[in-house]
């Protein structure tokens, strides 16, 4: 355990160090930056800033904490929202065949039992089948673009 403890330390210490070491270059620096000419004075500036800044935002200090069981762990939970995501695809498609097949029932018996004893009320239910399941997949197609359109 103390170990542990000793490598976050002993990177703190060197990441001290090197600010310091950049503490001196600059102001080495800036005695050569006094002899430069005004416009390129400020150009060297704005870069040395610049670098400044960039340099201490690449590490964040989450990255810092962040260890062998913390990688672990998130890999775990992705697995299993993998696993969950194709369980409910699964249980999507089960739905999906399981209501093909009741309507196909549905119209199978609905032919056998109307065709040969009354064709006028089964073509109004046809018709009226038909009207239902077009407004049913216009509002659903309307729905899928409207969703696109938000993305």
């Amino acid at each position: 355990m103390s170990e542990q403890e000793n490598e976050p330390q002993q990177g703190l210490d060197e990441k001290q160090k090197r600010q310091k070491d950049e503490v001196g270059n600059v102001e080495k620096l800036s005695e050569e930056l006094e002899e430069l000419p005004p416009q390129l004075k400020r150009f060297v500036q704005a870069t040395l800033s610049m670098q400044r800044i960039s340099s201490s935002s690449l590490v964040s200090p989450i990255q810092e904490k962040i260890n062998e069981q913390h990688i672990s762990r998130i890999l775990d939970i992705v697995e299993k929202d993998d696993e969950r995501a194709f369980a409910d695809t699964e249980s999507a498609r089960k739905y999906t065949i399981f209501t093909i097949i009741i309507f196909l029932v549905f119209f199978g018996s609905l032919t056998i039992f109307l065709v040969n004893k009354d064709i006028a009320v089964y073509q109004e239910i046809l018709r009226i089948i038909i009207i239902f399941g077009g407004g049913f997949g216009s509002g659903f197609g309307y729905k899928g673009y409207l969703e696109k359109r938000r993305k």
